[in-house]
């Protein structure tokens, strides 16, 4: 695991320094605590910053070469079959130097330089972003993982090309201006986060997951920048086996995963919620591993959400090692010190957690497994059930008659925490007078688009008047597979957006921050496409979620774990807030945000006419990240 960042000038003969991209990784020591090395040949340099995983010598240091130095690689991640690859190649009479997964990376380059070298990326199982220099060709290969575990962003600027893991790279170079991108900022505020690829500045992006880059100079003094996409999803609901043989090669898969993702050269354990996911991890960890297993777990004292019994039943089930920590409930500096390492504004409370998680782990280990990505592959989201109900009322009651209705309604319906829960229908007559994909679109955001400009900055609210947050959610909503059903289309959607810029983003920055690596066996590939092709009724049963792989884990793990519902890792927020707004000091308003529409809001939010702890928290959020990475803040 790793952090890795670098240029591509213009113009080869340009005044270039091993120290600039020295300075670009100090800014991400924390991904690397262990090494550091650098190259530069004919404007092109790479930086890598080490945290020794696998082969804890020397010899897996980065930048690694090709035996004639005409290929340099870089590379953030593992690639967990590359003892497989490994003797493939040396069956072909290559000789390695190192006991690293990186070193495969460079052979397996030079097979394909000629021809296509991205088709070495489908052979690759594992996460990560890599980059590699080919001299001989004077090209840059930039890729990222099938699902977007790894970050990488970039920018074009008067120098040239930059890249990097993390957005502070590219700023600690010193040619990327800080001037904010206004839409990216509406997005945030609609959506908690900025998606792909756009970045919170103007002149950086992101590259998508499961996309490849290359670059090359034009002859004409600038820069050829060709992008694509080299993985999708497979169909949906294709499989046809009965659910008890579908149930059987699930658990496989995911033994296997876990199995592939337990190589270390470092100390090991997992995250343990409590919740199914981490759970049936850590029982296929002890399926594998008896009972040398160590979990970690969090929770706050006090909180009458929090999972921690709900772990301990687990781990005692298992005769695992459990390790507990339970925190005080008051947590909101904790988003000055998160503005260091997310880079732009991300305001999911449960980042917080995450990264406590982390930090408590971090001291007894190096790697930990964790559970992500089995909601999105096996549909265990309340919004996932929701959508469907409101499909099936949508077929009952088709056309534009119905549509206005439903909305009218839902315009008239009360908005507040005040009305009971079982007369909350405002959302869902609301969706029901959307389209579709706008629909889903409302289910992942955390504020009305709407409401989100109208808390803008009158000039920037300007900027962003024709604007549509919801437009690249609606792009992948529309361009899942032919044939795909509404859940499957709402599956697409989030493995494109939701999973890897929101889930994985979080858990990216959080484990980093604290230098622990986070191996997610759910997202193995072979995993997400045997969950594609699982039909939907498969998935979702009489109103309950992840059916087939609660069938899977039936015989590994206690009956209550099974049943139990979806909880989620959320901390107390409106405790929180209520702690915030309690003392003396008055509230930050951010630059980029309307003073008045702030007040409004927070006029509503103490009347008790509206619970807006989450749009409060984003405004913290957001003023954080303006005091630490904007100048003046």
């Amino acid at each position: 695991m790793c952090g890795i960042t670098g240029f591509f000038a213009h113009d080869p003969a340009a005044p270039a320094r091993v120290e600039e991209l020295v300075a670009m990784g100090e800014a991400m020591k924390h991904r690397g605590p262990d090494a550091h090395g650098s190259t530069l040949h004919s404007g092109i340099g790479l930086h890598n910053r080490r945290l020794a995983i696998l082969d804890l010598s020397p010899d897996g240091n980065q930048p690694m070469y090709s035996p004639d130095g005409s290929i340099a690689v870089v590379f953030n991640g593992e690639i967990f079959n590359f003892r497989e690859l490994r003797a493939e190649l040396e069956a072909h009479g290559v000789r390695f130097r190192s006991q690293s997964d990186t070193e495969v990376l460079v052979y397996l380059y030079e097979r394909h330089r000629d021809d296509r070298p991205e088709r070495m990326l489908a052979r690759l199982n594992g996460f990560f972003t890599l980059a590699i220099h080919d001299r001989r060709h004077d090209t840059l290969f930039i890729a990222r993982d099938r699902v977007g575990v790894k970050p990488l962003h970039y920018a074009m600027t008067p120098r040239g090309l930059l890249f990097g893991s993390e957005l502070k790279t590219l700023l600690a170079e010193g040619s990327l201006s800080r001037e904010l991108d206004p839409a990216a900022l509406l997005d945030f505020l609609c959506l908690r986060y900025v998606p792909a690829p756009r970045t919170i500045w103007k002149g950086a992006k992101k590259l998508p997951a499961g996309h490849w880059m290359k670059v090359r100079r034009d002859g004409r003094g600038g820069l050829d920048v060709q992008i694509e996409k080299w993985w999708d999803l497979p169909p949906f609901g294709t499989a046809r086996e009965s659910e008890g043989d579908l149930a059987e090669r699930l658990w496989e898969l995911l033994v296997d995963s876990v199995k592939l993702r337990l190589l270390s050269d470092v100390p090991l354990g997992a995250f343990l919620s409590g919740g199914l996911d981490s759970s049936a991890v850590v029982a296929a960890m002890a399926q594998l591993q008896g009972r040398d297993v160590h979990a970690v777990t969090i929770g706050f004292k006090g909180w009458d959400q929090s999972e921690v019994d709900h772990a301990r039943v687990v781990a005692q089930a298992l005769s695992i090692r459990h390790e507990v920590h339970e925190l005080e409930p008051a947590a909101m500096e904790l988003v000055d010190t998160l503005a260091d390492y997310f880079d732009e504004p991300f305001s999911d409370p449960s980042a917080i957690p995450t990264y406590l998680l982390a930090r408590a782990a971090r001291k007894s280990v190096t790697v930990a497994l964790s559970g992500d990505g089995g909601d999105e592959c096996f549909a265990g989201y309340r919004r996932y059930r929701f959508d469907q109900a409101e499909h099936r009322v949508r077929a009952l009651l088709p056309g534009p008659l119905f549509r206005t209705l439903f909305r009218l309604g839902g315009a008239a319906w009360p908005k507040g925490d005040w009305v009971p829960k079982s007369l909350r229908a405002k959302t869902t007559l609301e969706n029901l007078g959307r389209d579709p994909a706008a629909a889903y679109f409302r289910s992942v955001s955390q504020m009305e688009i709407g409401e989100a400009r109208a808390l803008l900055h009158p000039d920037l609210r300007a900027a962003v008047a024709d604007h549509d947050p919801s437009a690249e959610h609606r792009r992948w909503y529309g361009a899942a597979p032919a044939g795909s059903d509404s859940l499957a289309r709402a599956q697409y959607a989030d493995f494109h957006t939701w999973l890897p810029e929101y889930i994985l983003a979080k858990s990216d920055r959080a484990t980093m921050a604290v230098s622990l690596e986070a191996r997610e066996p759910l997202l193995d590939w072979r995993l997400v496409e045997f969950a594609a092709s699982v039909p939907a009724g498969l998935k979702i049963r009489a109103g309950v979620g992840k059916q087939l792989f609660r069938v899977a884990a039936a015989a590994h793990l206690p009956a209550h774990t099974i049943a139990r519902g979806k909880q989620g890792f959320a901390p107390p927020l409106k405790e929180w807030v209520k702690r915030e707004l309690a003392s003396s000091k008055p509230f930050d308003v951010p630059r980029a945000i309307d003073g008045a529409a702030v007040a409004t809001l927070l006029g509503r939010h103490r009347a008790g006419a509206r619970d807006h702890s989450e749009p409060l928290y984003a405004l913290r959020v957001l003023r954080a990240f303006e005091r630490r990475w904007q100048p003046g803040g």
